[in-house]
């Protein structure tokens, strides 16, 4: 049957069709809009100082398998050469008093103009108009190193104590005496670093932070060492990679997006090559992971991804180690850090070609007989209400209520050492650290049978993560 449509009904149609497609239009050139005005801005900013908007900042801390973050440096607009990865608010009980509440200012500096200049912070406050002048102390975190004709030092600015502890501070800028005599700071711009807050939720026992990592590292090695420290009770792992291989960097994606490992992208400050650069990053990054966690972390694991901190005798955990450890120890203190004498298991020595290949601790049973000496490349277990500085080695500065009392100690080599594996280096240092040349030294070692015991679970730990990541190319045997 034929209907015929009215003209009325026709012509509403026509206009409910029109304002449709006008809607979807409009929608569609807002996100066009959008997505341009973001390129433009990043094209715009991307190797510019970055100036912040003062407004109100969030407690900062990584929901486990969130996105991967990546960081940014921060270059105040000084005549000091200064860059800043991050800021913390910091009121711990363990530090002085007298300078509680504190932010700690995480970064890198021209060491001959910090050691020239007086150096202050403006500390933004939320509800509070305009903000607020006051000095900072300089302390370092590292031994620095050259580029581009300048000897830069890593540091931490310490802005304390704070004028007002009634209200948040949300933003905070370094400037020199220089720039103070330059500028009316007032009214002048200056670039804002963000005050990140330290969350307290979902603690644990023992967090791992590594200090930077960078270009190349073998990931079925990657995958043991993840799943030997899962093993040792610690429940997240920090990893900060600059320029990382995208073969390396998918078995980081992988943990990340498990809630295991917090992965963070981090770019070199200075368009810069050279290894120089990246050892420059370690413990600003390390610091950061320490800032971050020190409300989550009962203690912080401090290695690189080509060592581990393993329990030895019959012990099979962090926490079974530390309680050893402990009961040799008088008196007991509730944030005690511990030091651990580091042996080398280099490639060249013999190796146990009757265990799979993807374990490189269930191979390389031999070490050299003679360990480090003390204090010589040490790796240790920290304890974030102690250490106001951490080294890429151990807690450089303790907090100053804990200074007077036995708050680190040399860990004997019955319960646990740093397990180092890589090929021999002694040949390039030998002359600056006395060192015999590898060639002699590989001919002095001894068998160690320590990893053995934890064959079974590393073996059945280390097969899902292989087979996820298509790396089951390598003999394994079935578990």
């Amino acid at each position: 049957m034929y209907v015929k449509t009215s003209s009325f009904s026709t012509a509403t149609y026509v206009r409910k069709f029109l304002t449709q497609e006008m809607v979807r239009f409009v929608r569609l050139a807002m996100v066009l809009l959008g997505v341009t005005s973001v390129a433009i801005l990043y094209v715009l900013t991307k190797d510019k100082p970055m100036f912040v908007n003062r407004v109100k900042v969030k407690n900062f801390g990584l929901r486990p398998g969130g996105p991967v973050v990546t960081e940014r440096w921060f270059v105040p607009n000084i005549t000091t050469e200064m860059y800043i990865l991050s800021a913390y608010y910091d009121d711990r009980l363990t530090i002085d008093p007298k300078t509680r509440p504190a932010i700690r200012i995480i970064g890198m500096a021209d060491k001959n103009k910090v050691e020239k200049e007086k150096f202050s912070c403006i500390v933004t406050y939320e509800g509070i108009k305009s903000p607020i002048l006051q000095t900072i102390t300089v302390t370092d975190i590292g031994r620095g190193g050259s580029r581009h004709g300048k000897h830069f030092r890593e540091y931490i600015f310490v802005c304390a104590p704070l004028k007002f502890t009634s209200k948040k501070a949300i933003f905070v800028s370094v400037v020199d005496q220089t720039y103070l005599k330059q500028y009316n700071w007032e009214s002048h711009k200056q670039v804002c670093i963000p005050v990140r807050y330290p969350s307290n939720e979902n603690k644990v026992d023992f967090g791992s932070c590594v200090s930077i990592t960078y270009w190349t590292f073998d990931p079925y090695r990657i995958v043991e060492w993840v799943e030997l420290h899962k093993l040792w009770g610690v429940k997240e792992i920090n990893i900060y990679g600059s320029m990382v291989n995208q073969t390396t960097e998918r078995v980081f994606l992988y943990y990340h997006q498990q809630g295991v490992l917090t992965y963070t992208r981090v770019p070199r400050p200075m368009t810069e090559d050279g290894e120089i650069m990246f050892h420059l990053m370690a413990t600003p990054v390390l610091n950061d992971c320490m800032y971050k966690n020190m409300y989550r972390y009962g203690k912080i694991v401090i290695t690189d991804l080509d060592e581990m901190i393993v329990p030895r005798g019959n012990m099979m955990t962090y926490s079974e180690l530390i309680d050893a450890i402990e009961k040799e120890t008088k008196p007991r203190h509730p944030h005690r850090m511990y030091n651990f004498r580091n042996v080398y298991y280099f490639s060249e020595l013999p190796q146990n070609t009757s265990e799979p290949q993807v374990t490189l601790t269930l191979r390389q049973t031999y070490h050299l007989r003679e360990l480090t000496p003390v204090g010589t490349s040490t790796k240790s277990i920290i304890d974030p209400m102690a250490c106001r500085n951490v080294h890429n080695h151990y807690c450089w500065k303790i907090a100053e209520k804990l200074e007077k009392t036995r708050h680190s100690v040399q860990v004997h080599e019955k319960f646990g050492m740093n397990q180092h594996y890589k090929k021999c280096h002694f040949d390039k240092y030998a002359t600056a650290y006395h060192l015999p040349p590898c060639k002699e030294a590989l001919k002095n070692y001894t068998f160690d049978p320590t990893m053995l015991k934890f064959k079974t679970y590393l073996l059945r730990n280390i097969a899902k993560p292989l087979k996820d990541l298509q790396l089951v190319e390598r003999n394994l045997p079935s578990i």
